[in-house]
């Protein structure tokens, strides 16, 4: 399996048929992803965010985005946010999703000292565990924190 991952600039149409595999599951994140993206309430282009694509071949396998995280309405000291993050079911338990956080910490690095996140599924929650990020509890924002180190 050769993943490629590359910065977007637009949302590619195969978007759409990672909506309909996580409709499937019982997830909107891709649904609210291309909502945002069309009305602009996020398209990833404020200073040092990305939106992140994983490809085998031609075919779009996962997503996922760094925004800047927001908190009483104002940027957080030098906090990303992963936002959006969804991986092919079948490409799952293969690095994909590994690979991806792993190109969106690597873009954080030099803007952010720290990567937050916020998921309700035992799957993601555990997979986050895996790669160093840290339940926080009662934090209105998000539940779970990375601190990053260059």
């Amino acid at each position: 399996m050769d993943i490629k991952i590359v910065k977007a600039e637009q949302l590619p149409e195969q978007i759409e048929t990672l909506a309909k595999l996580a409709r499937k599951e019982g997830y909107d994140l891709i649904d609210k992803l291309i909502e945002e993206y069309h009305t602009g309430k996020n398209c990833f282009s404020h200073e040092n965010e990305y939106l992140a694509l994983a490809y085998d071949g031609d075919k779009l396998v996962a997503c996922g985005g760094l925004n800047q995280q927001w908190g009483d309405h104002v940027v957080e000291a030098r906090i990303g946010r992963v936002r959006r993050c969804y991986v092919h079911p079948k490409y799952r338990q293969h690095g994909v999703g590994k690979q991806l956080l792993a190109f969106l910490e690597q873009l954080a690095r030099p803007h952010y000292s720290a990567l937050c996140l916020h998921t309700d599924t035992k799957l993601a929650a555990s997979f986050y565990q895996k790669q160093n990020y840290v339940f926080v509890e009662n934090h209105p924002n998000y539940n779970y924190f990375k601190y990053l180190i260059s």
